[in-house]
């Protein structure tokens, strides 16, 4: 076979032999293959095209030296890589698998199929727990009875046992007159040696960690409507006896303790055991509620109570008062809600009485300052803005991450400084469904000093069980 001619170029070399090909392939004939054979110039053998030549240096001095503009981008990329790698190898991709193991198989109908029975699943027990990383670990049972008695009525009954001294029994019973009213009822005994207490104010610190025992006995009558579709009303009666108890627990020392060491001053109401009576009105508008299908939407709250201890009268009363307001937004229409929010809450004595500290307004252990033990923050006013990201994780879970910033101040926040502005960070999974009431969580999260203190952490929080109510 001859080579390429020189004037013959690679180009033309391909289009030669590719024509071949295609009359081959296209069956031309082997009568027309015999009788017109091709010219034995028309087969040649192409050499591969040279390399493309390299930018030649005319001045000599090399390549362009990195910049710093041309470095600035791998300075998050770096930076960010942990991060990077912990939520694509330990998050997104176990729960992807795990998305998909639960959906295949079924395993919420299972789960709820294990536990149900009766005619509908009337009938159910579910196995509840708890753990906080600063209390007591907790294992239960949840009960729940649909339409016992009488129709659309629900019974619930819940016992918890956390070990010496710590036990809960609560029995709840739920009308609904229709889909949007209703009248429950409660009644709950909790005992515990585990309360945490820190101090009361806005620069409290777990220095002085203590614990606070007790015995509460309460009871709950609440009456709710959903009034145009958008407006949820609902008024409370509560009456609870709590009585203290020198109960020790975790190795931390006693409230009693630290006092006599005088390491903690005693708190307002410190050692007295009260009867109190409260009754509340709270209103919430919603206006997802008339869009079940949407994830947008704004939330605004209001609520009022008055409260006292019924034994010396109104010299130990109380009100407590607090609004909130929050948006939310679907930005992606997909169930990914950016929720920005506000919270205000205050309590004021109503006679010469100080407000006990078992009463005054508490932040941790629940949004929007989850990322503090329960119990850390005490005082007569907070004010909380939040920043919240929530999204579907799978099937019956989604997941929350959350950035607060506030404190406790003073009476009507009167000492309120920037300089005391504390942080809460929350990242998490939660769920409500799969048991009549209840849900999963898993919550880790952190909460840090103020900025005046420095704004080190001071707490690092974990909790995940099982949470029920009426």
């Amino acid at each position: 076979m001859p080579r390429c001619s020189e004037a013959t170029t690679a180009g033309a070399c391909r289009a030669a032999t590719s024509l071949t090909l295609v009359v081959a392939l296209l069956g031309a004939g082997s009568a027309v293959a015999q009788t017109n054979p091709p010219a034995e110039e028309t087969s040649c053998f192409c050499a591969p095209e040279p390399p493309k030549r390299s930018v030649p240096d005319y001045d000599g001095r090399g390549p362009a030296p990195m910049t710093f503009d041309d470095a600035l981008p791998w300075i998050p990329h770096t930076l960010l890589l942990p991060v990077y790698v912990v939520s694509e190898y330990a998050i997104r991709q176990p729960l992807g698998a795990t998305d998909t193991y639960v959906e295949e198989n079924h395993l919420p109908t299972w789960f709820y199929n294990l536990f149900a029975f009766g005619p509908d699943h009337q009938f159910g027990i579910y196995p509840t727990f708890f753990f906080d990383f600063r209390v007591r670990p907790s294992v239960g049972l949840h009960f729940f009875w649909k339409n016992a008695f009488a129709a659309h009525n629900l019974l619930t009954t819940d016992v918890a046992y956390g070990g010496s001294n710590w036990a809960k029994v609560a029995i709840g019973d739920r009308y609904s007159f229709s889909a949007t009213e209703s009248l429950g009822l409660e009644v709950k005994w909790n005992r515990r040696p585990d309360t945490l207490y820190y101090g009361v104010g806005s620069q409290v610190t777990n220095t002085f960690i203590s614990r606070v025992g007790s015995d509460v006995l309460s009871g709950r009558l609440t009456y709710d409507k959903v009034v145009d579709k958008s407006v949820d009303l609902e008024a409370i009666a509560v009456i609870q006896r709590m009585v203290f108890r020198d109960y020790t627990c975790c190795g931390d020392p006693s409230l009693e303790q630290r006092v006599e060491a005088g390491q903690l001053p005693a708190p307002p109401g410190y050692q007295i055991n009260t009867t109190s009576l409260e009754v509340g009105f709270k209103a919430v508008l919603d206006t997802r509620l008339s869009h079940p299908d949407s994830h947008s939407g704004l939330r605004a709250a209001v609520g009022v109570g008055m409260a006292g201890d019924v034994v010396p009268g109104f010299d130990t009363s109380w009100a407590r008062y607090g609004a909130s307001l929050e948006g939310n937004f679907d930005v992606t229409g997909h169930s990914r809600v950016l929720s920005i929010g506000v919270t205000a809450l205050f309590v004021d004595p109503l006679g010469h009485q100080p407000v006990a500290f078992t009463q005054l307004v508490t932040l941790g252990g629940v949004e929007p300052f989850a990322g503090f033990y329960p119990g850390f923050l005490r005082d007569r006013s907070a004010l909380v803005a939040e920043v919240g990201w929530h999204w579907p994780v799978f099937a019956f879970l989604e997941g929350v991450a959350a950035v607060s910033f506030g404190n406790v101040f003073d009476a009507h926040l009167d000492n309120f400084s920037f300089e005391l502005l504390r942080m809460s960070a929350v990242l998490g999974v939660r769920t409500a469904g799969l048991i009549p009431g209840g849900g999963f969580e898993f919550t880790v999260g952190l909460g840090t000093n103020t900025f005046r203190d420095g704004f080190g952490v001071a707490s690092v929080r974990i909790a995940v069980g099982v949470v029920y109510g009426l």
